[in-house]
């Protein structure tokens, strides 16, 4: 059976600006089916190649597939659905597939609008591209459609999703072919080397408002460091890659395997280059582990600073303040890492005071680099709920980060888009000069390489879509060529808003590629003997800031004691605990948004419904709130301590805890426990 595999040829003037980027999918999905034995699988790269509609036909044509792939985010739904339109045409009998953030979503919406489209594979790909191509294969996925996980068809005209898949439990088991691209196509730009996006680690176990990538992967799983590194190693010698790019949105969060990521690349002295996104949190908890990060390559940090008023941060969900942005910065740049800041711009709130906020921010944090990206509402976010009345540009094509798509209360779309690229214009006027100043030989080199990729793409006016910017005369005018059949009346943002047409919902759920955790609460807990090993993993979960900060410092003066992570809250910290291995929790016993007791009864639920080993709870509370002490232990609490313990005493309970499962402080009165 031939396979054909197709990056759709779409261009927004976003990440481009640094080169080509290779299309990750291709060589994951088309790794499994390799694996699977499907031994004829082709790609074509009509984005990188810039492939028009006939030359792409013609290649087609001359290969004749069986089954065509193309993958689809939110803005180049339409151009995916052009692209197996044109397959339709060219091979008729060809099944045509589409996978992608955004079908798995709005399957219901792709299918009704492109009914050409065979199938849609609906979240993680691998394992279901693989199962379908098989039941192909073999003639009968018209009779097993209905029994294969994690898909979407058309059948007899009405649309049909089956259940979904479960997550790729272990990672080590991918089998990427790097060799199905053409590596030539793919070059980094500021250093002028063949660059990778490899997948180290899948999911988010923060709930960002304006992202759905948790709800996507369902689960957060990394692979082993070693199994990870080999895959490093071989595009290095095998394929001449200088830099990659993580492909992941937490990568640092069990920071145990990051160090010992990082270990393995110094010891195999690869001489390779990488960059990642990370959240300011982890820089700051990591702020020993810098120059070991360094050493092992890291040279690229692009932080989620996010906003510029401390309440767009809080609207987004986001657990930072304005200051830990700016210490993050500045623990980077000491530590001669490249510290890029992002900034998200035009909510209804948007006006020209807080764009000017974000420009003093960041000359005043002193990043090396900053990005203005333009909120886009993804259709199937939580924060798109609460603004779908104010999106009257439903032109997908356009949600690309660099397109005002909501329309600001007190601005035009034109004048938000005027000012951000001042922003621009300002802040890399300064870069141009300071730059060549830069002490550190290969961060000069790297940072003049990021500004040479910004001049180029200035100039062919590639960067931020410059092409829609007319200057007429003496006036500056915005052509944003936004399909008008796709611009809704009021009425019809209220119906959409109404019939939420996105098959997702923000309380724990997924139809669209997760099944429902319907199981009953954990009224306790079995207390299960763990296999003991030399350093104790510790989550924090403390809203407190310098509390917190002092509780991980303490904690990590300690011989054997490691702070995995925290979390600010207790919704953040279910997910923390049901995302990775922790030894002990160490909860405060008043969180902001949750009483402790219900609390360690949804921890238990929700590790037991895992893959992660379940944690020791230890609880701690200040003298006068001993009695919330007797809910917590009613609950499941495997220990207790009072927080102004001193620290020797904590580091003990830690200790305890985690050996023999209980600890009590001898300084705390029994509490009544509650019949």
């Amino acid at each position: 059976m031939r396979i054909l595999m197709i990056q759709p040829n779409y261009h927004s003037g976003g990440a481009e600006i640094a080169g080509n980027w290779p299309p990750s999918w291709v060589p994951y999905v088309g790794g499994a089916l390799k694996t699977a034995g499907f031994t004829e699988v082709h790609f074509i790269d009509a984005m990188s190649n810039h492939i028009e509609d006939g030359e792409l036909a013609e290649q087609i044509r001359a290969y004749q597939p069986d089954v065509v792939l193309a993958t689809a985010i939110t803005p180049m739904i339409y151009k995916s659905q052009s692209t197996l339109r044109l397959v339709k045409e060219v091979c008729p009998n060809a099944k045509a597939i589409m996978g992608g953030v955004h079908p798995t979503y709005m399957y219901r919406e792709v299918l009704h609008e492109a009914p050409w489209i065979d199938y849609i594979i609906r979240g993680e790909g691998e394992e279901i591209t693989v199962n379908l191509l098989r039941s192909i294969a073999n003639g009968t996925d018209e009779q097993d459609k209905r029994e294969i996980l994690g898909i979407a068809f058309l059948e007899a005209g009405r649309v049909v999703a089956t259940p979904a898949h479960p997550p790729i439990k272990d990672l080590n088991t991918l089998t990427p072919d790097w060799s199905l691209l053409d590596w030539d196509k793919y070059i980094y730009t500021p250093l002028n080397t063949r660059v990778a996006v490899p997948n180290y680690a899948r999911g988010c176990p923060f709930r960002c408002r304006f992202c759905s990538q948790w709800k996507f992967w369902r689960k957060y799983r990394s692979r082993s460091p070693k199994q990870f590194v080999d895959e490093i190693e071989r595009l290095v010698k095998d394929y001449n890659v200088g830099f990659f790019i993580l492909a992941d949105e937490e990568p640092t969060i069990n920071k145990s395997r990051f160090v010992a990521l990082c270990n393995e690349l110094i010891d195999r002295n690869l001489k390779v280059h990488w960059g990642i996104n990370t959240r300011v949190t982890d820089v700051l908890r990591d702020e020993k582990e810098l120059p070991l990060y360094r050493k092992a390559g890291l040279v690229h940090v692009s932080l989620g600073t996010e906003a510029a008023a401390q309440l767009n941060l809080n609207v987004f969900r986001k657990e930072t303040t304005i200051a830990d942005n700016k210490r993050a910065v500045q623990l980077l740049r000491q530590n001669g890492i490249l510290a890029e800041v992002q900034f998200i711009m035009g909510l209804p709130n948007e006006c020209p005071e807080t764009i000017e906020e974000t420009y003093r921010m960041a000359r005043d944090w002193q990043a090396d680099m900053a990005n203005w990206n333009m909120y886009t509402p993804w259709p199937f976010s939580e924060l798109f709920q609460d603004v779908a009345d104010k999106v009257e540009i439903r032109d997908y094509s356009h949600y690309n980060f660099v397109t005002p798509i909501i329309k600001p209360d007190n601005m035009t779309r034109e004048d938000l888009l005027k000012a951000v690229l001042h922003n621009y214009a300002r802040f890399y006027g300064w870069k141009f000069w300071e730059y060549w100043f830069e002490k550190d030989p290969f961060k000069r080199r790297y940072l003049l390489g990021c500004l040479w990729a910004f001049v180029k793409t200035t100039l062919n006016k590639r960067f931020y879509n410059l092409k829609r910017v007319k200057q007429k005369g003496l006036q500056t005018e915005i052509e944003f060529g936004f399909d008008e059949s796709r611009i809704l009346t009021a009425e019809q943002m209220a119906q959409l808003k109404h019939d939420r047409p996105a098959d997702i919902d923000f309380v724990g759920t997924i139809s669209a590629c997760g099944a429902p955790s319907d199981a009953a609460e954990c009224e306790s807990h079995p207390s299960l003997p763990q296999p003991l090993h030399e350093i104790i993993q510790v989550a924090i979960v403390e809203s407190d800031q310098q509390t917190r900060i002092n509780l991980r410092m303490d904690l990590r003066s300690q011989d054997g004691i490691e702070v995995a992570s925290e979390a600010t809250n207790a919704e953040t910290g279910l997910v923390l605990l049901e995302s990775i291995d922790v030894d002990v929790a160490v909860i405060d016993a008043t969180l902001p948004d949750m009483n402790i007791a219900k609390f360690i009864r949804m921890a238990r639920k929700v590790q037991a419904n895992s893959y992660v080993t379940a944690s020791r709870i230890l609880v701690l509370a200040t003298p006068e709130q001993q009695s919330r002490l007797s809910e917590a232990i009613a609950a499941g609490a495997d220990a207790v301590c009072l927080k102004d313990a001193p620290l020797q005493q904590l580091a003990d309970a830690v200790r305890t805890t985690y050996r023999t499962g209980s600890y009590r402080d001898p300084a705390i009165v029994d509490p009544p426990v509650p019949v």
